[in-house]
């Protein structure tokens, strides 16, 4: 084979590498109109331009959304139809009525052409604007696919971008004020209507109060039983946090093993409320202890009380020091304990 026949056998995205400077400008124009009628808006920035086609090519996206969007679609010309439609996928994708649309591979061979096109009679796209193109092509793709295992990974380790709801911790820090550290520790999980949820809330709920600021929550989040407090606490701490089934019975608890862990997930993610202050933390934690103090007895009617001033006051000292190291390794100045 010929070093020419060579080279018109490669291709990028279904488009052969050698083209006439008129195929390669007529190419150029129709993939930049198909890009506006896509997205709406003229080509801009590379990076822009490829996030942008998350709105058809996320494959986190819900498929009532896409459906919704591919119906927003403009008819395509039928000269441009004709045209592209040769390419098909990846440069193009036929939507199914007839349209066309553009993605990431076709917004990289607008930028190949871009860059290719100019005064010669030929224009040969080189190998290694092929690989390029691929590989970040690749790249996008990739990022996507694991952007749902990262987000998931990122929550576990206390780095997610949203903090975790103060409520929720406050469920936790109840947890390891009771020393519920085993099965033989644990809390039983309540029914809905049962008092020892107000037991392990009362003082949930004073902690996020004090931090927060804002006022009583809904009587779904004061549940240990199908209330978001308990349930954001698992989705974040999971299996940290373990819900074991004995029985008919479900025993909530903080195995030993991982208590020093879990104390240094609520520091770090507490440090990045930026209005939270060591002293303020302080404040929220003996809040918790004296509200769960004064309704104990609900627990101590079930033969669940374990809490022991020893232990609670060790306890805040390690929740305040993690907290204190999470700030500094923030790069967050903080108002030393007194």
């Amino acid at each position: 084979m010929t070093n020419s026949n060579l080279e018109t056998s490669r291709r990028v995205f279904g488009v052969t590498t050698v083209l006439s400077e008129t195929e390669a400008k007529t190419l150029l124009g129709e993939l930049r109109n198909l890009w506006r009628m896509t997205y709406g808006v003229n080509v801009g920035d590379l990076a822009a331009d490829l996030a942008s086609c998350k709105k058809f090519f996320d494959p986190l996206t819900r498929g009532q959304s896409l459906r919704e969007r591919l119906a927003q679609l403009p008819p395509t010309p039928a000269n441009t139809k004709r045209r592209l439609g040769k390419l098909g996928s990846p440069a193009v994708v036929d939507s199914g009525e007839g349209n066309l649309l553009i993605g990431v591979e076709g917004r990289l061979l607008i930028d190949i052409l871009d860059n290719e096109v100019n005064s010669d009679s030929f224009v040969v796209i080189s190998p290694s604007r092929v690989a390029e193109a691929e590989h970040r092509a690749l790249e996008v793709y990739r990022s996507w696919t694991l952007a749902k295992l990262n987000q998931v990974i990122d929550l576990r380790t206390g780095r997610g971008k949203e903090v975790m709801q103060a409520i929720a911790v406050g469920v936790v820090l109840a947890l390891l004020v009771n020393r519920s550290d085993s099965t033989e520790r644990a809390v039983i999980q309540p029914e809905p209507n049962s008092p020892v949820n107000s037991a392990v809330f009362a003082g949930a709920e004073r902690f996020a109060e004090t931090v927060t600021g804002s006022r009583r929550r809904s009587l779904n989040e004061q549940r240990l039983k199908g209330g978001y407090g308990l349930s954001e606490a698992k989705r974040r701490l999971a299996p940290k946090l373990a819900a074991t089934k004995v029985g008919r019975e479900v025993l909530l608890y903080i195995p030993a093993s991982f208590r020093m862990d879990v104390i240094e997930f609520i520091a770090r993610d507490l440090s990045r409320r930026p209005a939270l202050t060591e002293k303020k933390l302080a404040i929220a934690f003996d809040q918790l202890v004296i509200s769960f103090r004064a309704s104990s007895d609900h627990l101590a009617h079930q033969s669940m009380v374990f809490e022991r001033p020893a232990d609670t006051r060790d306890l805040r000292a390690s929740l305040l020091t993690s907290f204190r190291r999470s700030q500094i390794g923030d790069g967050t100045s903080t108002e030393l304990e007194t």
